[in-house]
């Protein structure tokens, strides 16, 4: 128990008893006789300080040349020393040292006066003063770079896209359709069957089919480097799956026309989304990737395009 209270003691009392001896020093006698308004006392205690590089002593030093005229002529050597410990401690980037440098060479403390040489100094403590910048933080911002393609898919192969990229990111707008817009009369099943059956009429299908395609989407470029990039979106889509069937009239064979019917269990509508990636070689870029229309359709994309 006695040893842990020696402990204790040493502990609390060891650092008092440091600052108390370099105060019992120069810098407590210069102190003293600062008190008693002793300049040239005082200025002999400081002086063993700036041995050391003391940047107490130095302050001090400093304050006795500012406010005491007539002792000028016997600190110039004095203040030349405190100058080269001040540029030694400026070289570690030492702010408090620096700001000291720009009074003497301002005011010709220890050195001719040199506005030059204070300007230079006051750019130093501005430049450490400010918050760390990467150089990738200091590099200018990439301007966004536009392009404009030819958009194709399986079942839409007429199509535009157009977008923008900037640094990391951009943005992308499409359409594609197939020119089809042709209108339908029914509806049928996979079964074959038509709804509604024409009344007093048979019916059979042909073999011809066409498709009424069309999708507009939106979205998110990323750019992965300098040549490859991906983009994925969000749009609207639409797939009519239409099957042409001949009607006969029961009660008169030679009556006969042609119809469309769309085929509801492989037609969709809704929520189209694309995935895609994109090469450039310089300014042209080619493009391949997938879209869906409520995730139950998957067509293939493509396209080739220019960067301006």
């Amino acid at each position: 128990m006695k040893r842990l209270w020696i402990l204790i003691l040493l502990v609390v009392a060891l650092p008092g008893c440091l600052m108390a001896q370099q105060l019992t020093d120069y810098n407590k006698k210069g102190d003293e006789a600062m008190a008693r308004k002793d300049y040239s006392d005082a200025r002999m205690w400081y002086e063993e300080g700036v041995a050391q590089c003391d940047s107490y002593s130095i302050d001090r030093l400093t304050s006795i040349w500012k406010t005491n005229k007539q002792m000028r002529v016997s600190m110039r050597s004095l203040m030349t020393k405190c100058l080269n410990c001040l540029l030694q401690k400026a070289g570690a980037d030492d702010t408090v040292a620096i700001s000291q440098l720009i009074v003497y060479y301002t005011d010709g403390i220890g050195v001719s006066a040199n506005e030059k040489m204070a300007l230079n100094w006051h750019k130093r403590l501005e430049t450490l003063r400010k918050p760390y910048v990467s150089h990738e933080e200091r590099k200018p911002r990439e301007p966004m770079k536009f392009f404009v393609g030819y958009a194709f898919s399986v079942e839409a192969p007429y199509g535009l896209t157009v977008g923008g990229v900037g640094e990391r990111f951009g943005w992308y707008a499409r359409f594609r359709t197939n020119m089809s817009f042709d209108d339908y009369s029914t509806e049928c099943k996979g079964t074959g069957e038509i709804m509604p059956n024409p009344e007093n009429q048979s019916y059979k299908f042909t073999n011809e089919k066409k498709v009424n395609c069309l999708a507009a989407s939106a979205g998110l470029v990323v750019k992965c480097n300098s040549w490859l990039y991906t983009s994925v979106g969000l749009g609207y889509g639409k797939r009519e799956l239409l099957y042409e069937y001949t009607t006969t009239d029961r009660n008169d064979s030679s009556k006969q026309n042609t119809y469309w019917a769309k085929h509801i269990d492989n037609s969709y509508e809704g929520v189209a989304a694309d995935l895609d990636f994109m090469v450039r070689f310089g300014h042209i870029y080619v493009s391949a990737g997938c879209n869906t229309i409520n995730f139950k359709y998957v067509d293939l994309n493509a396209g080739v395009g220019v960067f301006f």
